[in-house]
């Protein structure tokens, strides 16, 4: 195998920037460099001067539908690896594949496909396992989901799940407002899935109860949840007031107002923050009318819209993006690579998320204006525009 180096470059180390370059070999970091130091002593197969520009964990995304044309719920192999290929565009070198609510048949297919596709070395970005969002949700906060679909959980049917294949649902999206789906949330977590507040109209303490029941994750914060009162705090109080839940967010300044994505990260802390995408079919491409998997979508303006309802539908947010709106809301780049790549990757123990010797070499190379410049997938560059 090659021995890659990587030379000149701002590396973004978890708390820290430094000059410096990279060793890649045999798919991980094998030696991280300061300045010029020792680099007469080894020699590589390969070397590609950065320039200066900026160095740092490829960008992981927990909860995307899609995007250039192809969804999830497509279940083909197909649309998956375009999924994939278009993801290491936008820096992202691993993502888990997020269904929609829908029957069961459609979603153990779907389950199926992905199963196949896992942690294979595919054009893009790595699938590293499943999140399924639904069905176990609150109809009056179906937000984009389909709520024909919707229903109580039931442990015989989320078996039949988690069967599909041993270690594929990584994520599990309920909402925990009556017995049957706490019951639910204690047997994933028991079988190790990370399950997540999401589409809930629940009380306060009902979360904190299902935080009891091992419940360590909220999806899309703000969107699809029962909003903070002074009388009622509802599913976003506890999300402000449980350490143990780890919060997405999803910056694309539409679904959720700048500060308030600033006071979220104030309360919980830049470590028990992650930057999702939620982005559908339509990202990457023209304004126009799209699916959401059954779900007609129009999307214009930058926003996707249902066109039922006109409730946001998912988004045509990119990573880079996303992290771009961190730092320009003044987070440092350091604090800006936590929230869209490290605490992800600590979250589901992914051997990636931060620039050190012996991980995966998942990594991503941004300009000054932190546009993506090249994309490397566990050692092999999937994209580059130097």
């Amino acid at each position: 195998m090659k021995k890659i180096l990587l030379k000149n470059a701002k590396l973004v180390l978890e708390d820290k920037l430094i000059n410096g370059s990279i060793l890649i070999f045999k798919n991980r970091i094998e030696k991280i460099f300061i300045g010029n130091d020792n680099l007469s002593e080894f020699t590589f197969d390969e070397v590609i001067n950065l320039e200066g520009k900026y160095l740092g964990p490829a960008f992981i995304d927990i909860h995307i539908h899609g995007a250039d044309g192809a969804d999830v719920m497509d279940s083909s192999e197909e649309a998956l690896r375009k999924i994939s290929s278009y993801l290491v565009k936008e820096g992202t070198a691993n993502f888990l594949a997020t269904t929609l609510t829908s029957s069961k048949k459609i979603l153990i297919n779907t389950l199926k496909i992905i199963g196949e596709l896992q942690d294979k070395d595919i054009e893009g970005a790595n699938i590293f396992g499943a999140q399924m969002e639904g069905p176990y949700f609150s109809p009056v906060c179906k937000g984009a989901q389909n709520d024909k679909y919707m229903k109580s959980a039931r442990i015989s049917e989320i078996e039949e799940y988690l069967s599909v294949k041993e270690g594929l649902v990584k994520l599990f999206s309920i909402s925990p407002h009556n017995q049957e789906n706490l019951e639910a949330i204690k047997y994933l977590v028991d079988k190790g899935v990370i399950t997540s507040v999401g589409h809930s109209a629940a009380s306060y303490e009902d979360v904190m109860r299902a935080v009891d029941f091992g419940l360590s994750h909220a999806t899309h914060t703000f969107n699809g949840m029962k909003e903070f009162a002074h009388r009622e705090p509802g599913v976003v109080g506890a999300v402000f007031n449980s350490d143990n839940i780890m919060a997405e967010i999803l910056f694309d300044k539409i679904h959720v107002h700048p500060e308030a994505v600033r006071t979220l990260i104030k309360i919980k802390g830049v470590d028990k923050i992650i930057c999702i995408t939620d982005s559908m079919s339509a990202t990457g491409l023209a304004e126009g009318q799209y699916k959401l998997g059954e779900l007609d979508v129009n999307v214009k303006d930058g926003q996707a819209r249902l066109v039922s309802n006109n409730a946001l539908a998912g988004s045509v947010l990119r990573m880079d993006i996303a992290f771009r709106n961190l730092v320009e809301l003044g987070y440092s780049i350091t604090d800006a690579f936590k929230m869209t790549s490290t605490n992800a990757a600590k979250e589901f123990k992914l051997n990636t998320g931060i620039l050190k010797e012996g991980k995966d070499a998942d990594l991503v190379v941004l300009d000054k204006d932190y546009k993506v410049c090249m994309t490397m997938v566990k050692g092999e560059i999937k994209f580059i525009n130097l």
